[in-house]
C-alpha cells in the first residue's frame, strides 16, 4: 500500500472538498476511495463533496517517503 494525495483540479466551495490523502494499492484505487466512500455526514451515494462522480475533476499524486521535509495537505474550506 501507497500513500496518494487526490486533489481537485477545479475550484472548491464551502462544505466541499479539496484533496483528500488515502492508502490504496495504487492510484486507480486511490481515486476509487475517495468517489465511493463517504465523506460527510449527509452522506447520499454520491462522491466526497466537491469531486464529480467520474474523477474529471481530480488529480492523484503519489506521496514518496524520501524528499524534503513538507507538508503534504493543509485544506481548510469552512463554510
Amino acid at each position: 500500500m501507497s500513500i496518494f494525495k487526490v486533489g481537485r483540479t477545479d475550484g472548491h466551495d464551502y462544505d466541499e472538498y479539496d484533496a483528500v490523502i488515502v492508502r490504496a494499492g495504487n492510484e486507480t484505487g486511490a481515486l476509487e476511495l475517495v468517489l465511493t466512500s463517504p465523506g460527510h455526514w449527509l452522506y447520499d451515494g454520491k462522491p466526497m463533496r466537491g469531486f464529480k462522480a467520474d474523477g474529471s475533476n481530480a488529480t492523484v499524486t503519489r506521496v514518496v517517503e524520501d524528499g524534503p521535509a513538507e507538508i503534504v495537505l493543509s485544506s481548510y474550506n469552512a463554510g
